[in-house]
């Protein structure tokens, strides 16, 4: 069941790429432990297909575990003495194969060469030839550069590239679900650590999913697998330069969200931050820059982790490393303190995912085209949702707290006076999402707690 979890359109698109008569170069990249190899595997699996696991080791042994899979194929076992010899032979099969080269950055630490080779030989063959490529890489800024940079030999050469994204907490919910009968806010608490990734909700599900702080025990402390995830990956992303764009993801991290909050946390030079947050946005994709919803001045961007599990490795793990090896109970203690503040960010997201779910099944007021944050100066709105056609704006505040009915009626009532200073002439509704609110039903505004996302994202 894991295996093919929710990845029904991934499969989808890659079977209509399959079925055409010509060949296609198909790149599946994005962050370790998404589920790459899984997707790929579970689509071969009923295929004709080659693959490779490009390991760091010599040309001449990868060629052996060419022969290997080739011969699992053919029933013959062919003799690779260079990579030539795989092209040629591979070019000259005429039954449709699907290839498969496993964490393909690593060739440039075999050969290389190895690229403009197979861009020579691409060229040349793949109008004959109804051969898939299916091409899988873990380092995300390398890869858009083998495909992307304009002066790499495989430039242009891509059908697709296709970035295979965490789950959403939907469907993490579900998977979750699927090991034990967990609640929703122990879910959330979880998704809010790991995110959507499917190594470690495998992982959670295995050690206690059920209760959110004794997975992060078993994970994080004791025996502690994923302690050092975090630098991991991003060490071997980023390399040598990996101490100047840590500074930076712990400052986002920590909710410093504009260049200059960020230069004035780290003590690097603001040249230097705008040059890695240009890498970190355009070539890494592990932040995302976003303008106000409605509105945006120049030069007003903020600067935001897009992925639970990072942003909560930098805020927790990374910025109390020493506390949690030395002493892990004064470490988890240090976790604990600021925890909730944390889940109040990061369950804005899963509000906005569920307002986004509501607006499909048409259980709004009415249906909005656009959704995002809003601020201007020191006031903010946690997300506005609006069509520029009816006019309408959802005016909406998130808070991961329990609320009484008059704090609930107090938040929505400072709603309206931020959401009187937004651009524009709108037709104005209010919403408020908290873990729970006492008297939601009877009061005059849009209210959801965690038991309406439950229902919703359950399809109860």
């Amino acid at each position: 069941m894991v295996r093919v979890f929710n990845r029904e359109r991934e499969l989808s698109v890659l079977e209509d790429l399959y079925r055409a008569p010509t060949s296609s170069l198909v790149v599946l990249y994005g962050r370790r432990r998404v589920g790459k190899t899984e997707l790929a595997r579970e689509f071969i699996k009923d295929k004709k297909s080659v693959y490779l696991l490009v390991e760091t080791k010599t040309e001449k042994l990868l060629l052996r575990d060419l022969e290997d899979s080739i011969e699992g194929v053919m029933g013959i076992r062919p003799r690779l003495d260079s990579c030539d010899d795989f092209f040629t032979l591979l070019f000259k099969l005429e039954e449709k194969l699907v290839v498969v080269f496993d964490e393909f950055q690593n060739f440039s630490k075999v050969n290389p060469e190895l690229f403009s080779k197979f861009q020579r030989y691409w060229d040349v063959g793949h109008r004959e030839s109804g051969h898939m490529f299916l091409v899988i890489g873990s380092y995300v800024g390398l890869m858009k550069k083998l495909f992307q940079g304009s002066k790499e030999p495989l430039f242009g050469r891509a059908t697709m590239l296709f970035n295979v994204k965490p789950f959403t907490f939907e469907a993490s919910f579900e998977l979750l679900r699927a090991y034990s009968d967990i609640g929703i806010e122990e879910a959330m608490k979880v998704y809010f650590m790991l995110g959507g990734v499917l190594k470690y909700l495998l992982l959670a599900g295995a050690f206690g999913a059920s209760d959110a702080l004794r997975t992060f025990e078993r994970l994080f402390l004791e025996p502690g697998m994923l302690l050092e995830e975090g630098k991991n990956i991003l060490v071997l992303e980023f390399g040598s330069e990996h101490k100047a764009y840590f500074s930076i993801l712990e400052a986002i991290a920590l909710g410093k969200v504009t260049p200059g909050e960020i230069a004035d946390y780290s003590g690097l030079a603001p040249a230097t931050v705008s040059k890695y947050l240009h890498e970190l946005f355009y070539e890494y994709e592990i932040v995302t820059r976003e303008e106000p919803v409605i509105g945006a001045k120049k030069r007003s961007g903020r600067y935001f982790l897009h992925d639970n599990f990072f942003r909560f490795w930098f805020a927790f793990i990374y910025r109390h490393y020493g506390a949690l090896e030395l002493d892990p109970e004064m470490g988890e203690e240090l976790v604990r303190k600021d925890m909730n503040t944390y889940f109040g960010r990061a369950f804005e997201e899963v509000a906005e995912e569920f307002l986004i779910k509501l607006n499909k099944k048409g259980a709004l007021p009415f249906r909005f085209l656009e959704i995002g944050r809003w601020w201007e100066k020191e006031e903010e709105i946690d997300r506005i949702a609006f069509s520029r056609e009816s006019r309408d704006a959802l005016f909406c505040e998130v808070k991961w707290r329990d609320l009484s009915r008059r704090e609930a009626e107090q938040i929505v009532e400072k709603l309206r006076e931020k959401a009187s200073r937004v651009k524009g002439k709108w037709t104005e509704h209010y919403c408020l999402v908290a873990r729970s609110i006492e008297g939601k039903d009877e009061l005059n505004f849009q209210a959801f707690d965690l038991q309406d996302i439950e229902r919703v994202f359950l399809d109860k």
